[in-house]
């Protein structure tokens, strides 16, 4: 528990930062504005590249519902592989994607989240996530990206 001085009734020594505070609540409107339409072409991505991740390598599997999910994240296991070699050979090709959740980066171990959902240990190891930001995306991004997934996991396979 802090206190401050007096010049905050008690309350933490400071200037409110009211210029930061209407700012976050201009920021937080704007992207609450444009949330549908933003999710639904990120979603659209997302979905086109998974489909072709999917056709393109026959060992890949989607991790999570295919339908109910956020709209900018795919998840999949690549049996025959190690996740971290797949993201060696991604970032080899300029991609950067993960092995597991932000909060375990660093960590060599499976995914806890997959391990929860009764993905055996062995091929919760191979898995790699893709976040697709709010960012505007090239018609053409979806198909690149698939395409460099597919020359990855191909190259980590030996």
């Amino acid at each position: 528990l802090l206190h401050g001085g007096g010049q905050e009734r008690g309350r933490r020594s400071g200037t409110e930062n009211v210029a930061g505070a209407v700012a976050l609540a201009t920021a937080l409107e704007i992207a609450e504005h444009e949330r549908e339409v933003v999710a639904a072409h990120v979603g659209a991505a997302t979905r086109h590249f998974i489909a072709l991740v999917l056709d393109s390598i026959p060992e890949a599997v989607l991790t999570g519902d295919a339908l109910h999910r956020l709209p900018g994240t795919a998840s999949f296991t690549f049996a025959g592989t190690s996740g971290e070699s797949v993201l060696l050979e991604l970032e080899r090709r300029g991609v950067i994607s993960s092995s597991g959740s932000a909060c375990a980066a660093g960590s060599d171990e499976p995914s806890h989240v997959l391990l929860a959902c009764a993905v055996a240990p062995e091929v919760a190891q191979t898995a790699v996530r893709f976040t697709f930001g709010r960012v505007p995306l090239p018609e053409d991004a979806p198909v690149r990206l698939a395409a460099l997934v597919t020359e990855s996991v191909r190259a980590a396979r030996g």
